[in-house]
């Protein structure tokens, strides 16, 4: 089977830029490590590149976008961003774009 992740964001056409995006992205291949989240530095694509896995993009409300794109991941980033505590995710995500 095919990788396949999905990603909650707050902008979407920012994340369908071409540029270099980071995403925190949930892994939905089957078994162990589903559900498992991974930060990448990553560059998404749609309409989906046919060597690149599946991304489903869903809202901050978990809306599903109808049509998948593709990602191709960069960089692996770490497990945590460098961000005061309980501040918002998605501002941590910026700054470690710019970093």
């Amino acid at each position: 089977m095919a990788q396949e992740y999905e990603s909650f964001v707050r902008d979407r056409a920012h994340v369908l830029s071409g540029r270099e995006v980071v995403l925190t992205l949930r892994d939905l291949s089957p078994g162990r490590k589903k559900y498992k989240g991974i930060n990448v530095r990553a560059v998404v694509s749609q309409p989906a590149k046919a060597n690149e896995p599946l991304l489903w993009i869903r809202s901050v409300v978990g809306v599903k976008d109808p049509q998948p794109c593709s990602v191709r991941i960069v960089e692996e980033l770490p497990e945590v961003f460098a961000a005061v505590p309980y501040s918002d995710f998605f501002d941590a995500m910026k700054m470690a774009e710019r970093s």
